[in-house]
């Protein structure tokens, strides 16, 4: 009864499976992504049709499953003997988590589109994506404890905190053209690099890693988490829209304040500084002659370069942390996977 039961959901799985994105770095687990995902479409479901069509919309909206990844791989690379159904459950606890994220994101940011598709607020309005924010949060916590690893939910809550002020933080920093490097890595250290630390933290955890591979993967998640967000930002800039799956200086017009303007802020001109302080007065109401002026600020003054290098940076020391581990598939898989972050168009 039992294999019957596995062949369905292996059935169920490779359905559900096609809205991720694979990637040659992660084929070494694409078993696993995949009982992640089945369990993705279980734990979406709800009486409350609602609830059901919006976590539906999400999850279909596909993405490449990173979070779930990372659990995965870093509890593979440990190369030690674990559960497999703890680590489908924590998985798929992480991407319910970024699922939430990316809900409340859109609303706070009254974003129409991601991934070339309108997003939960656009389609059903702003106060019941909220709501439905709120249940996959709530399914994620639930996921996580009916393994009863009470350090796994000691690890997401944290991320999950991290998470909401991280969000704080970049609204109090809205428009603020005096916005510092070091405020905006705190931010994204909260949003982004605290959550990727996190995965790769409770992967290792639940594979009985030992204290430094355990910190090893943890520092790889925050610098990989790190590199990536800083890629985001500048793909905002110059990325191509029909790839990205966003509208192009999105970031700007919400007026967020991201490292290659902050760089370029550094050293434009006074004359610079007035025009572009002008310009950024009213973020949402920014022209297209605008935008373009304030990319051409920040290509003069190598704004573009200087982010790519410091998301570099952040790669190496990520790489080079992997090295306290055994060598393996998964090892190669993260060293891939961190590289990735550096050459993505999306």
């Amino acid at each position: 009864m039992a294999v019957a039961a596995e062949t369905t959901r292996g059935t169920v799985a490779q359905k559900t499976a096609k809205s991720a994105s694979p990637v040659s770095f992660l084929d070494s687990i694409q078993g696993e992504l995949t009982e992640v995902e089945t369990l993705l479409g279980e734990e979406i479901r709800s009486d409350v049709r609602a609830a059901y069509a919006i976590s539906g919309h999400t999850l279909s909206a596909g993405g490449k499953r990173l979070r779930p990844a990372l659990v995965t791989l870093s509890a593979r690379a440990v190369m030690g003997v674990f559960p497999p159904r703890t680590i489908y459950a924590s998985a798929a606890s992480a991407e319910l988590i970024h699922m939430a994220s990316l809900i409340h994101d859109d609303v706070v940011d009254g974003a129409a589109e991601r991934r070339g598709r309108p997003t939960a607020n656009a389609a059903f309005g702003n106060q019941i994506s909220v709501l439905v924010g709120d249940y996959l949060l709530a399914k994620s916590i639930s996921l996580a404890s009916r393994e009863g690893n009470l350090d796994v939910i000691r690890v997401f809550s944290q991320v999950t905190v991290g998470l909401s002020e991280g969000e704080v933080l970049q609204i109090t920093a809205k428009g603020d053209v005096d916005t510092s490097e070091e405020t905006y890595l705190t931010i994204i250290q909260k949003k982004t690099a605290g959550f990727i630390a996190g995965c790769c933290e409770v992967g290792a955890m639940l594979a009985g890693a030992t204290p430094t591979v355990l910190n090893a993967l943890t520092t790889y998640g925050a610098n990989c988490g790190l590199a990536f967000q800083i890629a985001d930002d500048l793909l905002d800039y110059i990325g191509d829209p029909h790839k990205t799956g966003k509208p192009q200086c999105g970031d700007l017009r919400e007026g967020k304040m991201t490292l290659p303007l902050i760089l370029a802020l550094h050293d434009v001109t006074e004359a610079e500084r007035r025009d572009l302080l002008h310009i950024l007065q009213e973020p949402e109401a920014l022209t297209d002659a605008e935008i373009a002026a304030v990319q051409d600020t920040i290509a003069r003054h190598d704004g573009y370069a200087r982010t790519a290098e410091v998301a570099r940076l952040y790669v190496r020391q990520a790489q080079e942390v992997l090295r306290v581990l055994p060598p393996s598939p998964y090892r190669d898989s993260l060293h891939d996977l961190a590289d990735y972050a550096l050459t993505r168009e999306r």
